[in-house]
């Protein structure tokens, strides 16, 4: 016989373990006699191991109470409800993956990708000359020498036969008065005094007259009480800038190659963001793909093979829709995230990979997602009210959507614009962007203040926020908010509609 085990000194947990194990063994001890009996053995036989004998009917009995317990966890309201969903979200599946029209659509939306990462690309490969902006590598007079160094030296740039000691002074290659007096920025949005005269063709430091003629007379152009420096205007909340005044000779010659790349790769990522993935591929796929979720069933009279389960019309308005989230979330999710990644390799860096663009990219993913959501419960709505003329309005909605996607581009603060789900999926990108790169507005400010025009296009795609212009944070869960509102309404409106309908 095995040993009743001791309790003593064992804790609650210790001694309900102990009970089942004791129950266990009695289980298979039980088990072990039935087979003897079962073969034929002399009554009182030696029972085996108990460890070796599986099964018993008390194990079954212990099984079959234990299934007892958890059977209402099995059957509750929120499993039927996942049942329920699973069939009707499979379906929709299966719809998807037999229409021709699904694979061309998304299709389309992968060429499209490929397309403009060409251009992209391209781009990226394309070296940018570096530009003398302030005229001292050239040499004026012939002498040799370049006008930047002449000046330094005290000699006269335009004057070919007064020109410095060659065996003291040897002409500069010209190369190195270019891009010799970059803009400084330390980061402070608070510090409005900006900016270094670092070849000092206004402070007149290095040169041999520092009084020379070349020198500004006015050194403080800007007013700000202080010589050779650059102003930061900002607004009101000190957080962003909107323009850069520099006294003369100040930040004059950047480097046209390292911030033009960097200004045309951040406007790919927001250009690219909110007009190919946030708006057209966002209002692309719902406009093929969720206006006839209910619309064509009830055309083509499937949708009574649905409602003769015992669910409600509601609840497969909200089922179908999730079918259609399963394929345009893990689609748009390739896409963007495929995106991320060449441009990470091919953006400029300092190594192999830009992890720098991961937070704006899922600005971008997030934006979509919630866009593909809004736009595919009130199409798909409109399909239910009008059947006949759904698409029809579906794509006058979306030629609105376009007009309101181009003034929230142009014009974010005007407030018509704020009536279009493009706005917000719009806004999202614009936050995600900020805490991404903290220095975009400064990037956008430059880029104004050296009026590259076409070359450094950020200026067209880049705005503050709207909403909390001093929390781009708080800006991005307003504008997820919006969105949340306008599925629910069109949710609530197309349930409505549905079950008011009479199946033909």
């Amino acid at each position: 016989m095995i040993p009743e085990p001791d309790d003593g000194g064992l804790g609650a947990g210790d001694s309900v373990s102990s009970e089942f194990e004791r129950q266990i063994q009695e289980a298979q001890q039980e088990r072990a006699a039935d087979l003897i009996e079962s073969a034929g053995a002399p009554q009182g036989a030696s029972v085996p191991e108990p460890l070796s004998i599986p099964g018993g009917k008390q194990l079954q009995r212990i099984q079959t109470q234990a299934a007892q317990v958890l059977r209402p966890l099995t059957d509750t309201v929120w499993s039927k409800l996942d049942r329920k969903a699973t069939a009707v979200a499979e379906f929709t599946l299966r719809q998807y993956r037999t229409k021709s029209s699904t694979w061309v659509v998304l299709g389309i939306g992968v060429l499209f990708v490929g397309m403009m990462l060409m251009f992209y690309a391209e781009a990226m490969a394309t070296g940018y000359e570096a530009y003398d902006n302030d005229g001292d590598s050239f040499d004026w007079d012939r002498d040799g020498y370049p006008a930047g160094q002449e000046k330094r030296l005290g000699t006269d740039p335009n004057d070919k036969f007064d020109f410095p000691d060659p065996e003291l002074y040897p002409p500069d290659d010209p190369s190195v008065w270019v891009n010799e007096d970059g803009f400084d920025w330390d980061g402070d949005y608070g510090n409005r005094n900006q900016g270094h005269d670092d070849d000092g063709d206004c402070t007149g430091e290095g040169w041999t007259n520092p009084d020379s003629w070349s020198l500004p007379g006015n050194k403080d152009y800007n007013g700000d009480g202080i010589d050779c420096n650059a102003r930061y205007r900002t607004n009101e909340t000190g957080q962003i800038i909107l323009g850069i005044l520099n006294d003369p000779n100040v930040d004059e010659d950047p480097d046209e190659d390292v911030f033009i790349k960097e200004a045309l790769h951040r406007a790919f990522v927001l250009g690219f963001g909110k007009i190919g993935f946030v708006f057209l591929i966002g209002i692309f796929l719902p406009l093929f793909l969720a206006t006839g979720l209910i619309r064509d069933e009830m055309d083509k009279g499937t949708l009574h093979y649905i409602m003769g389960k015992p669910i409600a019309r509601a609840e497969v308005l909200a089922y179908r829709l999730l079918g259609y989230l399963a394929v345009v979330w893990p689609y748009s999710t390739v896409l963007i995230l495929g995106t991320a990644l060449i441009t990470g390799f091919i953006a400029p860096s300092d190594s192999i990979f830009r992890f720098d663009d991961m937070a704006a990219w899922l600005g971008v993913l997030l934006a979509s997602w919630f866009v593909m959501l809004a736009y595919g419960t009130v199409f798909c709505t409109l399909g239910v009210i009008s059947p006949k003329f759904g698409l029809w309005i579906a794509i006058g909605l979306g030629v609105w959507e376009f007009a309101m996607a181009m003034i929230s581009l142009g014009a974010p603060n005007f407030p018509l614009s704020w009536l279009s789900i493009s706005h917000w999926g719009i806004e999202i990108v614009n936050c995600s962007s900020i805490l991404a790169y903290p220095d975009q507005s400064w990037m956008a400010a430059v880029s104004e203040t050296v009026n590259w025009g076409e070359d450094a296009p950020i200026t067209g795609f880049y705005s503050p926020p709207t909403i909390m212009p001093t929390s781009a944070f708080g800006s991005l869960l307003i504008s997820i908010f919006m969105l949340l509102m306008v599925t629910v309404m069109a949710l609530f409106i197309g349930q409505a509609s549905l079950k008011s309908k009479e199946l033909n």
